[in-house]
C-alpha cells in the first residue's frame, strides 16, 4: 500500500512524505464516507418527519463533530470511549451554552471562559484533548445566539442522535493506517511546553471568543455562529502568521461561496436538487478538510453550508454572502487579539533585563 525502499536484508523503510499523503487521503475518505452516509438521513428525519429545524441543525453539527472533527485513537474500544465521552460532555456543554445565551453578558463571559479553558495547558494535555475542539464548537454553537430554553430539548435530541449513530459508523467505516517501523529512526524531539506562552494563548483564545460573541450580539447578525467559525482556525497557530491564516481562510470561504452560488443558480427553487446534492457536498466538505488542506476544507464546508441553508430556508440567496461576511469578521477579531497579544509579549520581553548584563 505504501511506497517502500529496499535496504539491508529483511528491513524496509517507509517513504515518509508519501506515507503522510496516503494517511491524509485514507483519513479523508473514511471521514467523508461516514458523514455522507449518516448526515443526510438523520437531517431528513429531523426536518421532514419530526419537523424540528432546531433538532436538524444540532444533528448536522453533531455529525460533523463526532465523525469529522476528532482525530480518534486507533484501538476500537478507545475510539468508542472517546466518541461516547464526546456525546455525554457535548450534551452538558450544549445545555450550559443555551443557559448562558439568554443574557448577552453571560454569553460573552461564557464564550471567554470556554476559549480560555479549551486552550489551557491542563485541558490541551489531558485525556479529553482529542475531543476538546469539538466540545468548544458545541458550546459556542449554543451560546452564540440567544436561544429560549424551550429549544434545549430538540437541541439535545439532535446532538444525542448524532452521537448514537456515530458509534457504528466509527466502527464500520474505519481505515486503519499502521506505518511500517522505520529502521534506525528516532522519534521527533518534543519541545518542552512554555507555561508563559501557553497561558498567553489561553488568554488570547478567551478574549477572541468573548469578543466574537459580543460582536455578534451588538451587530445582531443572523448567523452569529459563523463568526465563531471564523475565530476558531486562528486560535491554534498564533506562532505561524495569523495574517497568512486569515487570508487563506478568506480565500477558501470566497471560493466555496462561488461554488455554492453556482449550484444554487442552477438548482433555483427546486428543493429536490439540493437534497440530491447534499450527500456529495457533505462528503467533499469532510474529505477536502482532511485530505487536501485548510483552504480546500473552507471551500467544501462553505459550499455545503449554502446547500444546507437552501434546504432549511428556501430562496434565501444571501446565505453564502452572510457566511463570507461573518467568517471575515471572526478572522478579523482573531487578528486584532493576536496583534495585541504579540505587542504585549514584545513589550514584556523588552522590559525584562537580560541576565547577561547583570552584575555577578
Amino acid at each position: 500500500m505504501f511506497p517502500l525502499q529496499p535496504v539491508a536484508a529483511n528491513k524496509v523503510v517507509v517513504d515518509m512524505p508519501a506515507l503522510a499523503v496516503e494517511e491524509k487521503t485514507y483519513t479523508g475518505l473514511a471521514r467523508g464516507l461516514r458523514a455522507a452516509i449518516v448526515l443526510p438521513p438523520l437531517f431528513a428525519t429531523a426536518l421532514l418527519i419530526v419537523r424540528e429545524p432546531v433538532m436538524a441543525g444540532l444533528a448536522v453539527f453533531g455529525t460533523f463533530a463526532h465523525l469529522v472533527m476528532v482525530n480518534y485513537s486507533a484501538p476500537r474500544m478507545v475510539r468508542a470511549v472517546e466518541s461516547a465521552t464526546l456525546t455525554v460532555l457535548g450534551a452538558i456543554v450544549v445545555s450550559l451554552g443555551t443557559l448562558a445565551s439568554i443574557n448577552t453578558w453571560s454569553a460573552v463571559a461564557g464564550g471567554a471562559i470556554a476559549g480560555f479553558v479549551a486552550q489551557s495547558r491542563w485541558v490541551a494535555s489531558g485525556r479529553i484533548a482529542v475531543i476538546c475542539p469539538a466540545l468548544l464548537m458545541a458550546f459556542m454553537l449554543a451560546v452564540a445566539v440567544s436561544t429560549p430554553l424551550t429549544s434545549l430539548p430538540p437541541q439535545l435530541c439532535g446532538w444525542l442522535l448524532a452521537g448514537l449513530l456515530a458509534q457504528p459508523a466509527l466502527q464500520l467505516f474505519w481505515i486503519p493506517i499502521q506505518p511500517v517501523d522505520v529502521a534506525g529512526a528516532s522519534p521527533p524531539a518534543q519541545a518542552p511546553a512554555n507555561p508563559t506562552t501557553a497561558s498567553g494563548n489561553a488568554i488570547a483564545a478567551g478574549a477572541a471568543m468573548g469578543l466574537a460573541v459580543l460582536t455578534a450580539r451588538l451587530l445582531r447578525l443572523d448567523h452569529a455562529f459563523w463568526i465563531v467559525l471564523g475565530v476558531a482556525p486562528m486560535l491554534s497557530p498564533w506562532n505561524t502568521s495569523p495574517l497568512r491564516t486569515f487570508w487563506r481562510q478568506q480565500a477558501g470561504t470566497l471560493l466555496g461561496f462561488l461554488a455554492g452560488a453556482a449550484l444554487a443558480t442552477g438548482a433555483g427553487a427546486h428543493q429536490l436538487w439540493y437534497w440530491i446534492a447534499l450527500p456529495s457536498t457533505v462528503f467533499l466538505a469532510a474529505y477536502l478538510s482532511s485530505a487536501v488542506g485548510f483552504i480546500a476544507g473552507q471551500v467544501g464546508f462553505t459550499a455545503f453550508a449554502v446547500v444546507l441553508f437552501c434546504i432549511l430556508t428556501p430562496l434565501q440567496s444571501s446565505v453564502g454572502i452572510l457566511r463570507v461576511e461573518d467568517i471575515a469578521i471572526g478572522g478579523a477579531i482573531s487578528l486584532l487579539v493576536g496583534f495585541v497579544q504579540r505587542v504585549g509579549s514584545d513589550e514584556k520581553r523588552s522590559s525584562t533585563p537580560s541576565r547577561l548584563h547583570q552584575c555577578p
